[in-house]
């Protein structure tokens, strides 16, 4: 059986967190449980800091910070806090994530939205395996408009997932695409900006965040809990804008980068 790691401290924790959950019931805003359970560490003698800022680092550059919930003894332990209707795999992913960004010793997600409280232990077992990362071209890819860039494109996006996990801000992925691209010697633009026209007349500038690579394919990156069809016709809308025929919509937030492929004929 596997050694626990910091028994005495997690059964603390987990005390207090029993104690603001019987004491504030469930499904208040998640900043309510995130002071009262540092009022209840502190109070036991427990070091904590909230919403402590981590660098996300991805291929030695820094490409964004995550915000620790509750950060326990310098790291001995970080909380992560839900109120949700139960811990869902994203959740437990996402901790993962967190836990190898900031390198703490264990996770305990809590979720404060069900009719008793939920949590879930994870050790960072992440610094003794490191899974390498495999790519397959997709066998719709193969025959595709610029099929060769498309595959590149993919591969980095994907390779970017592998590396950082979910549960990170739209920037965070969107940096370390472009690094992972660059890495891969492909070329490409950040455009920010869009200039909006009708019938010659210019309008004004639209703010977008896009990637333009190899001036052949322009590239949104996110990180949305859902998206639906409106998205596609917006990067086609920028597509035309652009004159570019090929475009990827490439969605990081679940626990599988979730791509579309989307053209102009």
């Amino acid at each position: 059986m596997p050694k626990l790691i910091h028994p005495e401290l997690s059964y603390a924790v987990r005390g207090v967190l029993l104690d603001v959950y019987n004491t504030l019931g469930p499904c208040l805003k998640e900043e309510y449980y995130e002071e009262a359970i540092a009022i209840g560490l502190e109070t036991r003698g427990i070091a904590c800091e909230m919403q402590k800022p981590v660098e996300v680092r991805y291929a030695g550059e820094q490409v964004g910070l995550y915000y620790v919930d509750v950060w326990v003894e310098a790291g001995k332990l970080l909380l992560e806090l839900k109120v949700a209707s139960a811990i869902e795999p994203l959740h437990k992913a996402q901790a993962l994530s967190y836990l190898k960004v900031s390198n703490a010793d264990l996770a305990i997600v809590a979720n404060f939205g069900a009719s008793s409280l939920q949590d879930e232990r994870l050790p960072n077992f992440l610094r003794d395996r490191r899974p390498e990362f495999t790519w397959q071209t997709p066998p719709a890819v193969a025959n595709s408009l610029h099929a060769d860039l498309t595959d590149a494109v993919l591969r980095a996006c994907h390779q970017v997932h592998f590396a950082l996990g979910p549960g990170f801000l739209h920037q965070v992925y969107r940096r370390a695409a472009m690094i992972e691209l660059r890495r891969s010697g492909v070329n490409y633009e950040y455009i920010k900006q869009l200039p909006i026209e009708y019938q010659d007349q210019f309008l004004g500038y639209q703010d977008v965040r896009l990637i333009l690579v190899e001036d052949k394919m322009l590239v949104a990156t996110y990180a949305l809990r859902s998206s639906d069809e409106s998205m596609a016709e917006q990067l086609k809308a920028r597509m035309r804008r652009m004159g570019i025929q090929l475009g990827l919509l490439a969605n990081f937030h679940d626990t599988r980068l979730a791509s579309q492929v989307v053209r102009i004929k």
